[in-house]
């Protein structure tokens, strides 16, 4: 059992690995930084997302301080 656990979380970290490297290529392409008050919003509104593991979201695991700050990314619960 402990085995197949590694394997899964393994998988997990890759997909995402992947998920992050294909929104920084969309990022250097076609996005820019959000202004300010954009940013300060995405982020007021994940710190009160029941969806929020410390810094991260628990949902896609992204780091919220980058993912608030690209204009490429979105909330995957809608919400900004």
């Amino acid at each position: 059992m402990h085995s197949v656990l590694m394997v899964w979380h393994g998988i997990l970290k890759m997909m995402r690995i992947f998920r992050f490297i294909k929104a920084l290529i969309k990022y250097i392409f076609i996005g820019s930084q959000v202004e300010q008050r954009e940013y300060d919003l995405r982020l007021e509104i994940c710190s009160n997302c029941k969806d929020r593991c410390g810094k991260k979201c628990c949902i896609c695991g992204c780091y919220l301080s980058k993912k608030a700050q690209w204009s490429t990314e979105s909330c995957p619960k809608n919400k900004w």
